[in-house]
């Protein structure tokens, strides 16, 4: 997805996840932004944290093999409450071993209710 500034869109629904640390030479690291017209569900949030995983190298992975399964448990907890706000941004997610400086998943909620469950049709 092309990067853009999620703080410059008037979508009611905005944030990013991300996989940072200096063993990710792109430029702040892998980045998957939404702004969107409605809310981000559980299962939208789990695919946004896939696509970022997938882009890392299978060492990358391996250092942030805790920080993903950490992130996709925050957004299923997330999504058992009923959603969350940017007053529940959670911190940096790491491996407590992690052998690079800084690597980490982050998930960042800028605004609006995030990660809630999906609507039965």
């Amino acid at each position: 997805m092309a990067e853009f500034d999620i703080s410059s869109s008037s979508a009611p629904y905005r944030g990013r996840v991300q996989a940072q640390g200096v063993d990710i030479s792109q430029n702040g690291g892998y980045s998957y932004p939404w702004a969107k017209q409605t809310p981000v569900t559980e299962q939208e949030g789990l695919l946004f944290l896939d696509k970022i995983q997938a882009e890392c190298s299978k060492e990358q992975q391996k250092e942030r093999k805790q920080a993903f399964s950490k992130a996709k448990r925050f957004v299923k907890t997330a999504s058992e409450q009923g959603g969350v706000g940017p007053e529940s941004q959670p911190h940096s997610f790491q491996d407590r071993k992690r052998k690079v400086h800084n690597s980490r998943v982050d998930i960042e909620i800028a605004i609006g209710r995030t990660f809630v469950p999906k609507e039965t049709e």
